[in-house]
């Protein structure tokens, strides 16, 4: 008689996921990752945005204050120009400037043989929308007299000047009557306004006005001007 032999140890089912189940679970995971890395993207680039903003900004109040301090510091010292012609103190009638100035101040920290007074041009260029500020290293300068420029503000739609006089009269160009060219005297008793106005046209940050007083002139009287620290003349930096 034969007998059959059963096994001592029973079968254990064997379970595990299907492919469907990995499917789904590699889609759900590759959702979750896209959805990170879009957020992650958004906050670089909020980022960038607010550094590039930033960074203009900087520049918008670097510019300011270069205006500031040379206007502060503008002494009323007529130039010789490349040709020997004497030109005023302060002038926007300069065929390649938009304004010109003298100013005193200049700092010296590597005592250089030079005088501490400073030609400075400031000038707008329309094409570029750009405003740069120009400057030579001597006062009464010949033809082959090196300039130095500096582009200061970039996005610039437009730029205006004004001037107080002494009547305090606000006149588009200084000076108010343009001297003829030979006549020194007329150009040394040119003189300096009270006060400049610049309007700037800025394609990020519209419309920025600042006036800045040069003795005589209540700034406080001025509407959307800001009083506070206007007695003090602007922090130096030294040129590039």
């Amino acid at each position: 008689m034969s007998h059959s032999v059963q096994s001592r140890h029973p079968r254990t089912a064997v379970s595990g996921f299907t492919l469907l189940e990995i499917l789904v679970a590699v889609f759900i995971t590759g959702m979750l990752a896209l959805g990170v890395w879009q957020v992650m993207n958004i906050l670089i680039a909020s980022r960038d945005g607010i550094d590039r903003v930033s960074s203009e900004f900087q520049q918008v109040q670097r510019t300011i204050m270069m205006f500031e301090r040379d206007i502060f510091h503008a002494i009323d010292r007529s130039v010789r120009d490349g040709f020997g012609d004497r030109q005023p103190a302060m002038s926007s009638r300069a065929n390649n400037a938009d304004l010109v100035l003298t100013r005193q101040g200049w700092r010296n920290p590597l005592g250089e043989r030079r005088s501490e007074l400073q030609r400075v041009s400031w000038e707008y260029n329309d094409l570029d929308h750009e405003l740069m500020r120009r400057y030579w290293v001597v006062v009464d300068r010949a033809q082959d007299t090196d300039e130095r420029e500096q582009v200061l503000l970039e996005g610039v739609e437009s730029v205006e000047l004004r001037f107080r006089d002494r009547n305090e009269s606000w006149i588009d160009n200084w000076p108010a009557e343009e001297p003829r060219t030979g006549d020194d005297q007329a150009m040394q008793q040119a003189g300096l306004p009270t006060a400049v106005e610049m309007t700037l046209e800025h394609e990020r940050f519209g419309t920025i006005r600042r006036v800045v007083d040069l003795g005589g002139f209540d700034l406080q009287m001025m509407q959307g001007t800001v009083p506070a620290e206007e007695g003090a003349p602007p922090a130096e930096e030294d040129d590039e």
